[in-house]
C-alpha cells in the first residue's frame, strides 16, 4: 500500500528558498503545497514556476502542511520556527539557528515537546567531500578553513561569523570532538555594520590549533578545509567536492653530493568522491527523519552548540583600527589575509 506524500511548504523564497522549494518539488517522497513571501513579486514568480499556492502570510500554511522549510533572515528564524513547532508541524531551518543563545534553547524546548523534528541547514555537513573526509580524521593537529568570497548583499542582517563561518565552526566541532581552551579572533567592518572579514585561532584542549578565515570582500570564492594529522596532510575542496591525501610513508637522512640531507617521502591520494548536491541530501535527511524516525545529523542541539562558540567568537573579537584595516582589505584582495598572524 501506497502511504501518502509529505505535505511541504517554504516559508521565504530569497536565493536559498527558492532552492529549497526546487529541490521539494523533485522529491518523489513529498508533496510541495504552499510558499510563503512577503515580497508578493518574488511570491507570484514562485508559485508560477512551482505551480503551488502562495501566502504573503505564513501562517497560513499551518494546518496545510505537515512540515515546513524556513529559508528567511536569521533575525526572523525564532518567530516563524516557534509557530510551526508549537502547531506541531517539522522544521527544516536554515542556518544559523537562530540569533541568539536563548531563542536557540527555547526552540530546543518547543521541538521536543511537540514531538517534531528540528532540523538546521548546515548544509555544507552533507557536501559528499566532508562525509567522505569524516572517516580519515583521527587526532587532527591543524586544521585551516577558508571560505571567502565576495560581497552577495543577502544576509546583511549579521555578520561573517554567523553567514559564512558558522560552517566551519560546526564542520570543526564534529573533527575534533574536544571543548575549546582558548579562542582569538580578528574582525573588520566593511558594507555592513558587522564583521564583513574575521580571522580566528581556535585552541582545543585536546592540543588541536584551528585557524577559520571568513570573508565577504575577498574577489575569489574560496572554500577549503585543511587538516593535518600526524602523518597525513588532508586537503578539501568544498566547490569541486575533491580531496587530496599526502601522506608521508618514510624519513630518514640520505648522502647526496658526500653530505647528510633530511628527507621525507610522500605519496598522493585522491579519493573517490561522488558528486552531489549537498541541499538534496540535507533535504532528503529531513524528510527520511520524518518518514523512518532517524535522528537528525544537525539537530537543534547540534546547532546550538555551534552558536554557543560562534558568540565565543564575536565576544572575543578585536575590531581592527582603520590603519590595520586597510592593510588587512589589501591581503584580503590578494588572498593572504592569513599574513596577519
Amino acid at each position: 500500500m501506497k502511504l501518502p506524500k509529505l505535505k511541504v511548504g517554504v516559508v521565504g523564497l530569497g536565493y536559498m528558498g527558492i532552492h529549497h522549494a526546487r529541490v521539494l518539488k523533485e522529491n518523489p517522497d513529498v508533496e510541495l503545497v504552499a510558499l510563503s513571501d512577503t515580497n508578493e513579486i518574488s511570491l507570484y514568480k514562485a508559485t508560477e514556476r512551482f505551480g503551488v499556492t502562495g501566502y504573503t502570510d505564513y501562517k497560513k500554511l499551518i494546518g496545510m502542511v505537515d512540515a515546513v522549510n524556513v529559508v528567511v533572515p536569521t533575525t526572523l528564524h525564532y518567530e516563524i520556527a516557534k509557530s510551526f513547532l508549537i502547531n506541531g508541524i517539522h522544521v527544516l531551518l536554515e542556518k544559523p539557528i537562530t540569533r541568539t543563545l536563548e531563542e536557540a534553547k527555547a526552540l530546543n524546548h518547543l521541538a521536543k515537546s511537540s514531538g517534531v523534528v528540528l532540523q538546521v541547514g548546515h548544509t555544507e555537513r552533507f557536501n559528499p567531500a566532508v562525509m567522505a573526509v569524516k572517516n580519515l580524521v583521527s587526532k587532527p593537529l591543524f586544521i585551516e578553513a577558508n571560505r571567502m568570497g565576495p560581497s552577495t548583499f543577502r544576509n546583511m542582517d549579521i555578520g561573517v561569523v554567523l553567514e559564512l563561518m558558522i560552517h566551519d565552526i560546526d564542520i570543526l566541532l564534529d573533527l575534533t570532538k574536544s571543548p575549546i581552551k582558548k579562542i582569538q579572533a580578528l574582525g573588520a567592518s566593511v558594507y555592513s555594520p558587522f564583521e564583513d572579514i574575521a580571522i580566528v585561532q581556535i585552541l582545543f584542549e585536546s592540543g588541536c590549533l584551528a585557524s577559520l578565515v571568513a570573508s565577504r570582500i575577498t574577489v575569489e570564492k574560496i572554500r577549503k578545509l585543511e587538516i593535518t594529522l600526524e602523518d597525513t596532510f588532508i586537503s578539501v575542496d568544498y566547490l569541486d567536492q575533491n580531496i587530496s591525501l599526502r601522506k608521508q610513508f618514510s624519513s630518514g637522512y640520505v648522502f647526496e653530493e658526500g653530505r647528510p640531507h633530511y628527507r621525507k617521502e610522500f605519496w598522493v591520494e585522491k579519493p573517490f568522491v561522488g558528486k552531489e548536491e549537498p541541499l538534496k541530501l540535507e533535504i532528503q535527511h529531513f524528510i527520511d527523519c520524518i518518514l523512518k524516525g532517524k535522528q537528525p545529523i544537525i539537530s537543534g542541539e547540534e546547532a546550538l552548540r555551534s552558536l554557543s562558540v560562534a558568540e565565543q567568537i564575536l565576544l572575543n573579537m578585536e575590531i581592527l583600527e582603520s590603519s590595520q584595516k586597510e592593510e588587512l582589505l589589501k591581503q584580503c584582495k590578494n588572498g593572504k589575509v592569513l599574513k596577519l598572524f
